[in-house]
């Protein structure tokens, strides 16, 4: 499925504020967190996104890069794009 970044949050999310990612036409990673991340984790999660984003230049290795530094902290993601648009949208869970 393909959501583009104007799409409206889904039901049972919250939107976290956006990490900066300028690759491959892409402007910004839209983040979501689903109703079983508590909001008090959600420095730490953003401070991931931030360290996969910084090590990651293609949109190919994003998705292994995010879950990497997000299982660490007991989350996971699922990373949609949108070719037409390049958006990027994250939608992180628990993972345990």
């Amino acid at each position: 499925m393909i959501i583009g970044s104007g799409a409206l949050t889904a039901s049972g999310t919250r939107r976290l504020s956006s990490v900066q990612w300028n690759h491959g036409g892409c402007h910004g990673l839209d983040v979501q967190a689903r109703e079983d991340v508590p909001d008090f984790d959600d420095s730490m999660i953003r401070m991931a996104l931030l360290r996969a984003s910084l090590a990651c230049q293609s949109q190919d290795c994003l998705n292994r890069a995010i879950n990497r530094q997000l299982w660490v902290i007991g989350y996971l993601a699922v990373v949609q794009s949108d070719p037409v648009d390049h958006s990027v949208v994250i939608e992180v869970s628990k993972s345990r």
